[in-house]
Parts: C-alpha cells; sequence; structure tokens
C-alpha cells in the first residue's frame, strides 16, 4: 500500500488552508497508509481552542482530530523543536503526537512515497 505522508505547518484560523489539508488528510486515507506530522506554526493547530476571535469566526475543525483513529490514522507527530518554541503542553491537546527530533522528520519524509505539504 502506498504511504502519504501531511505536513501540516499553517496555523488555524490564518487561511481555510489548515482546514482544507485537514480534509485531505481524511480523503487520503481511505486510499493509502497516512501520517501527519505538524511542524511550524501547525502545532498550533493541535491546541484545543479557548476561544475565537476571527472574523469571520471559523468552525473549529480540530475537534475532529479525535476521530482521525476512526479513518485509520494512527501514526500522528509533531515537530519537537516547534513544540517547545510554542510551549505548548500535552494537556492541551486535542490529540497526543509523537514527538519528533528533526532528524527522525527526515526519515518520516524519506520513507513516505509521497508528501503533501500545507
Amino acid at each position: 500500500m502506498k504511504t502519504l505522508l501531511f505536513i501540516q505547518s499553517q496555523r488555524p484560523g490564518s487561511t481555510i488552508t489548515a482546514q482544507e489539508s485537514f480534509d485531505a488528510l481524511l480523503a487520503g486515507s481511505a486510499f493509502a497508509e497516512v501520517s501527519v506530522v505538524f511542524v511550524g506554526e501547525g502545532v498550533l493547530q493541535l491546541v484545543i481552542p479557548q476561544t475565537l476571535h476571527e472574523t469571520p469566526p471559523r468552525k473549529a475543525f480540530n475537534a475532529g482530530f479525535s476521530a482521525m483513529p476512526d479513518f485509520d490514522i494512527h501514526k500522528v507527530y509533531c515537530c519537537a523543536a516547534s513544540f517547545r518554541e510554542k510551549g505548548l503542553d500535552h494537556q492541551t491537546l486535542r490529540v497526543r503526537p509523537e514527538l519528533v527530533e528533526s532528524d527522525a522528520l527526515s526519515k518520516l519524509w524519506l520513507n513516505a512515497d509521497s508528501v503533501l505539504c500545507f
């Protein structure tokens, strides 16, 4: 089976890209073995939103992250450096990703048949 690696690098709410990439992630799981990596500003997608101060407000799509196992998406990773840089804590996250350092991220990218960056 083909493997797809989704790279999530967009801050939630900055554009519609973060939500669209999540939709693509779910759709891709029907056709391949899917894994996802949150990097840079994308790690903020993992945080449970406290309040939305957007105009216009957008749906909190990351509530759907808890459904990833139902779509057979079990490989969820987060760049450890980005996680630390943003001062995140596992207690405030929708899902618990595996934290990976940059050398392990490189291996994930090299081992995937296709990489989709959002």
